[in-house]
């Protein structure tokens, strides 16, 4: 019986203390998986733009009138949706491909002490699925001086994966404006 009932006091330990470290487990693992996702989705852009040599005049077209003033703007509409299709297969290719140990959280950080912090087995968390990735491209126009208008680009990002975690699986969703191509419009 105390063999039994020591067993039984760790098991009842064991419960509070993981119902206690959840909260701070999903918190870290979200906050990781967020700057992570942030990372990968500039860098893939930046890939995109590059590998496809565009820039501001891939995506706009400008026309002038006789007088050299800007008389329209028309989009290409099929590098936009190539550009577009690139970093949305780029960007789930690489979370894909992530290695579980960039989402794993040190136990010693768990603890709430500086001097554990960053050290111990890690706890692993995974990523089950890569549940959606869309981006639409976005155009804003705001005053850039005297007679000047700023024409800016953004691709909008969405992307929601599932983080699985000890004991549950976390849907973390994170929107990104990143801007791809700007000019001066006089």
């Amino acid at each position: 019986p105390p063999l039994l009932a020591a067993a039984g006091f760790a098991i009842l330990l064991l419960a509070v203390v993981s119902s206690q470290l959840r909260p701070v487990i999903r918190t870290m693992a979200v906050s990781k998986a967020t700057n992570l996702i942030s990372t990968l989705s500039a860098a893939t852009v930046d890939d995109s733009l590059a590998d496809l040599q565009m820039e501001y005049a891939s995506f706009i077209t400008l026309r002038t009138d006789q007088e050299g003033n800007v008389a329209s703007l028309s989009g290409d509409i099929q590098a936009s949706s190539r550009f577009k299709r690139q970093v949305i297969d780029g960007l789930v290719n690489r979370l894909e491909h992530l290695d579980p140990d960039e989402l794993g959280i040190p136990l010693g950080t768990l603890t709430g002490r500086l001097l554990l912090a960053g050290l111990g087995p890690e706890i692993r968390v995974g990523i089950q699925s890569v549940g959606d990735v869309t981006a639409q491209l976005e155009s804003d126009f705001s005053a850039a001086g005297v007679n000047q208008t700023l024409h800016r680009i953004t691709l909008d990002l969405t992307i929601t994966i599932h983080l699985v975690i000890p004991g549950e699986i976390v849907p973390v969703t994170v929107r990104e404006q990143i801007p791809v191509a700007e000019t001066v419009l006089v």
